[in-house]
């Protein structure tokens, strides 16, 4: 095999019970439930999907029972991180039977070790904040880790993006300490991207050469407001996710946006004689 298929989820946001989010307008859910078929029904098979925070909307048991119960019809090996709207202890004791995640560590960081390209999710939460901070110990940690497993190429993914998006209402909830992130990974080149959540909207840049990238929602956008400093808005667009098509043999990180629903065609460019159809 010379590729391999990660699916980034976000942000699902899961009410108790299946109920309505913001002023019962979204269907959280009904959202995800999209959002699962479509990655079983993908062709070539995703080899496993990461969901980068903010699973439920409030942290409650109850939302993880119910993130669980739809997660469940996911065909393929699932990990998850926390969001600013989860609850770390509660995530971690909920998921106790996912061996990847620590057991009664203060911050839910781990690394996955078993595919060709090590894959390190971070916590990048702050207990009642929304913006993120990535602790002292979380540092650490991170570059303890990163020289532990410098042997193959790694994707790091955590919740809040490291950068500055232009929306004003998500950018004050970014992480807050991203230039002390940025010092230790300028050690480590074996980091090919980092794979972040939290604003709601396929984004990506570039820092010290490292590919970073927000997955898009597969329920609710937040508004592209470049200008106005109004409070935050949510939009309905097409819902998708983020796959990450990894190159095993260059070790290069490539990521397309995959839309939700039915859409018209395939359509053929050329007919069977291989002319451009008019």
């Amino acid at each position: 095999l010379s590729i391999m298929l990660i699916a980034q989820i976000t942000d699902t946001h899961i009410k108790p019970n299946g109920a309505l989010a913001y002023g019962d307008v979204l269907d959280s859910a009904s959202c995800l439930k999209n959002v699962v078929k479509h990655c079983n029904k993908f062709n070539p098979t995703i080899d496993l999907a990461i969901v980068t925070g903010d699973l439920t909307d409030s942290g409650k048991i109850e939302e993880y029972e119910e993130f669980n119960k739809i997660l469940s019809f996911l065909k393929i090996p699932w990990f998850v991180i926390p969001g600013n709207h989860d609850n770390s202890k509660n995530l971690m004791h909920f998921f106790d039977k996912h061996e990847y995640l620590p057991r009664n560590e203060k911050y839910c960081n781990y690394v996955i070790d078993k595919y060709p390209f090590t894959l390190m999710g971070l916590d990048t939460t702050v207990i009642g904040e929304n913006f993120g901070e990535l602790s002292d110990e979380s540092l650490q940690w991170l570059e303890l880790n990163l020289k532990r497993y410098s042997s193959k190429p790694t994707i790091l993914f955590m919740h809040h993006p490291p950068f500055e998006i232009g929306i004003d209402g998500m950018d004050n909830q970014n992480l807050k300490n991203s230039a002390k992130f940025f010092e230790i990974l300028r050690s480590y080149p074996h980091v090919k991207h980092i794979a972040c959540g939290h604003a709601h909207r396929a984004t990506e840049t570039v820092i010290d050469g490292i590919g970073i990238s927000i997955a898009p929602n597969g329920a609710h956008s937040v508004n592209l407001d470049l200008i106005s400093k109004n409070p935050l808005m949510f939009i309905m667009e097409p819902a998708a996710i983020r796959i990450f098509k990894l190159n095993l043999i260059s070790k290069n990180v490539i990521s397309h946006l995959s839309f939700v629903g039915k859409f018209d065609g395939p359509y053929p460019f050329y007919s069977e004689f291989g002319v451009l159809l008019d």
